[in-house]
């Protein structure tokens, strides 16, 4: 069915943050932004603004639309070493009241993943090197005790990697749990959510080492090929891991940018791929563009081409798509040019940039 308007929310940075190579950013958003875009025309539109949270930079909502959830990327929340995990819940009239906020329980937490039972709440603790997961309550409140998983050690850069830094958290389709990017110590892991005598426990169940220095930072799944892709942040890579015998085996290491240029420095940051498997995307800090790939009936990528970000620093985007129009609209948030941007991309790959809005350091886009 053919989509009008796709909604998503927008988390950004309200304040200063201190990034993992040390350098401070200044954010000037105003909280968690709810704009939708037009199908056709690619036109932006702001509907709210919801004030009132610091440093909302990933949001995520429930499949209904019902419950937004958001960090507060800080160091020290309520006097403790901690970042803030929130849960807003949607009226009817489409207002929106905070339901709850309790500690990350690690600092300068960057993610979130809402379990498809919607019962646990993951969140990265990207400054401590932790993983965190709340149970949900039936009226939509954080369960106490949160369960933590605290990774230890290093990697080869003794500035981005002189400890854990827990990026992203994600599902697991070949086992039980989640799977973990921990870009300080080049790991992927699969942790598992388990009652034990009474007790919930979230442990580590096994792991794999990427090459020394590339920093795993988020992953995607293939909507059919038991097939996933791991963007790496430092190494500007695309790792490809099949995992049709149970057990992720690499089977592909590709650059982030679809020409190198040694003068430009780039970090590598969001992967989406297409609903119909045949594209990735891949965005980069500092050749500010978003590669795009070409996926073939195995799985494998070839880069194809690269879309310009049509701002600085595209952090993060979201692939818009209408399966009527087949129209598909990138909707990238450029973090240092305060704007988000939305660009057509056809099967032929053709670009079109359709419309911008300026959000003060735009930081996550997510559909709803």
């Amino acid at each position: 069915m053919s989509k009008e308007r796709q909604e998503f929310l927008i988390g950004t940075y309200t304040e200063t943050v201190i990034f993992g190579d040390g350098s401070r950013f200044a954010g000037n958003g105003q909280g968690i932004y709810w704009a939708d875009i037009d199908m056709v025309s690619g036109k932006i539109r702001l509907k709210q603004i919801i004030e009132g949270i610091k440093n909302p930079s990933y949001v995520c909502a429930d499949k209904a639309g019902k419950r937004i959830y958001a960090v507060s990327e800080l160091e020290e929340y309520e006097g403790h070493k901690s970042g803030a995990v929130s849960v807003y819940e949607v009226g009817e009239d489409g207002s929106v009241k905070l339901l709850d906020r309790k500690p990350s329980m690690g600092t300068n937490p960057c993610h979130l993943y809402l379990d498809e039972t919607e019962g646990i709440l993951y969140i990265s603790n990207y400054g401590s090197g932790s993983a965190c997961a709340y149970r949900i309550g039936q009226e939509g409140r954080f369960q106490e005790p949160a369960m933590v998983i605290q990774h230890q050690g290093h990697s080869v850069d003794e500035e981005r990697q002189e400890g854990p830094h827990v990026h992203s958290i994600h599902p697991c389709r070949f086992g039980k749990g989640v799977l973990v990017c921990d870009l300080g110590l080049d790991k992927i892991s699969r942790c598992v959510v388990r009652e034990q005598d009474g007790r919930w426990l979230f442990t580590e169940e096994e792991s794999w080492m990427t090459k020394p220095g590339y920093g795993p930072r988020m992953l995607v799944y293939h909507p059919v090929l038991p097939i996933f892709y791991v963007v790496q942040e430092m190494g500007n890579r695309v790792l490809v891991y099949e995992y049709g015998n149970g057990t992720p085996q690499q089977v592909q290491d590709v650059s982030s940018l679809v020409t190198e240029d040694g003068g430009i420095f780039n970090t590598a940051a969001e992967i989406r791929i297409h609903s119909s498997g045949t594209r990735l995307y891949v965005s980069n800090r500092g050749a500010d563009c978003i590669t795009v790939y070409d996926v073939d009936g195995a799985g494998r990528i070839a880069p194809n081409s690269s879309i310009p970000s049509g701002g600085k620093t595209p952090r993060c985007f979201a692939a818009a798509e209408d399966t009527e129009s087949g129209n598909t609209f990138l909707v990238i948030a450029n973090q240092d040019s305060d704007q988000l941007l939305s660009v057509k991309h056809t099967d032929c790959h053709m670009v079109e940039t359709e419309d911008e809005l300026q959000v003060g350091s735009p930081v996550c886009v997510w559909l709803l």
